[in-house]
């Protein structure tokens, strides 16, 4: 049993054989050979048995691994396991989730063993690894980061189960938690500016048809509504779009936009069929709900928050028609449900093709 998991990435592999070496020459086992990962084999499996068999996991942060899916992945698996400690080796800011964890600077580290911050890493690993008789006594003011008692997962419902094993066979969902979680920071980084020029688009679109409010002397309470309260609210949701906390839950801020939209049109639409011709048995408020379905194509959402958002939509749509006999309005739902369905695929088309090329990068 080791040790010590070292995470890099391969262009810093000759500092960390350095340190490798240096820690070794003071009597500490270290973990260092990816080789060990088995083609073909579960990631999580394979990592997860390699830091279950270490007491502490170094991760070597740098302008290469603060890039590295795996690195990151690797971090914060140990960090779930409160085994996690951070050195940087550069000037290189770790990423945005470990921020709060204390790093060791090995920045201009030249590989000797009497070397300032190599001693604050020994004092470090003495706590760690109760050791302090043969690493050395812990100096004043040494970086320790704080071990929790560890939680016992929550068992999930078998149904919840089985919808996310159906996500992973279907390649919309990793098995492992860690690489999901990094997928998700992908996809937003790459997407997120497709999600604020379609608010934008969305707010425009809407704007413009609010001519045909005014080109009717009767739309009165609809006029009020799309340029009082609707187009203020869509275009509120632009400019919050720039705030970090819109950025960080970016597909529950995109899906509260969409409903939101959604909400907005079924209520422009009611009022349209009260005060003009503009009348919902002669189908166009049907049109209106497929263009907001066209609308959510073009949103960078997840499949699932896509099909659940499409489901809203038609559900909107329905509840204003539910007046009208089957026999006349049939058409209109046919309509709004394969606008539903082109969403949905578009959907899962952008996600699967994402999905495949971080899966790409990370190998």
């Amino acid at each position: 049993m080791k040790e010590i998991f070292l995470s890099y990435s391969r262009p810093d592999s000759s500092t960390v054989q350095a340190l490798a070496a240096a820690l070794e020459e003071k009597g500490v086992s270290v973990w260092i050979d990816r080789s060990g990962i088995e083609e073909g084999d579960a990631y999580d499996t394979q990592i997860e048995a390699a830091i279950a068999d270490t007491r502490v996991v170094i991760v070597v942060w740098s302008q290469h691994s603060v890039r590295s899916h795996w690195v990151r992945a690797e971090a914060a698996y140990a960090l779930s396991k409160h085994k996690l400690l951070p050195i940087a080796i550069d000037k290189s800011a770790p990423p945005l989730q470990f921020h709060h964890i204390q790093t060791i600077g090995f920045d201009g580290w030249n590989g000797a063993g009497h070397d300032e911050a190599f001693t604050r890493l020994l004092t470090v690993l003495a706590k760690r690894l109760d050791r302090a008789s043969t690493l050395g006594e812990p100096a004043l003011g040494a970086a320790a980061i704080r071990s929790k008692e560890p939680v016992a997962p929550a068992k999930q419902n078998r149904l919840v189960r089985m919808f996310a094993a159906g996500l992973v066979a279907a390649g919309l969902r990793f098995p492992e938690k860690v690489i999901e979680q990094e997928f998700r920071d992908y996809f937003r980084d790459r997407t997120y500016i497709i999600a604020q020029i379609a608010f934008l688009l969305v707010f425009i679109t809407y704007l413009i048809y609010g001519v045909s409010d005014l080109a009717s002397e009767a739309a009165i309470n609809s006029t009020r509504f799309r340029y009082m309260v609707a187009c203020p609210l869509l275009l509120a949701f632009y400019f919050l779009s720039y705030k970090e906390f819109a950025r960080q839950h970016s597909q529950l801020y995109i899906a509260a936009f969409a409903l939101t939209l959604s909400i907005c049109v079924s209520i422009s639409v009611v009022l349209l069929s009260i005060e003009t011709p503009f009348s919902i048995v002669n189908g166009n408020g049907t049109m209106n709900f497929m263009l907001t379905l066209g609308a959510l194509s073009a949103m960078p959402l997840g499949f699932v928050p896509a099909v659940l958002i499409g489901a809203a939509i038609s559900a909107l749509h329905a509840l204003i028609m539910m007046g009208i006999p089957l026999g006349t309005s049939w058409l209109n739902y046919l309509h709004i449900s394969s606008m539903w369905t082109v969403a949905a695929f578009v959907a899962f088309w952008r996600e699967y093709q994402m999905r495949r090329s971080f899966a790409a990068e990370l190998s």
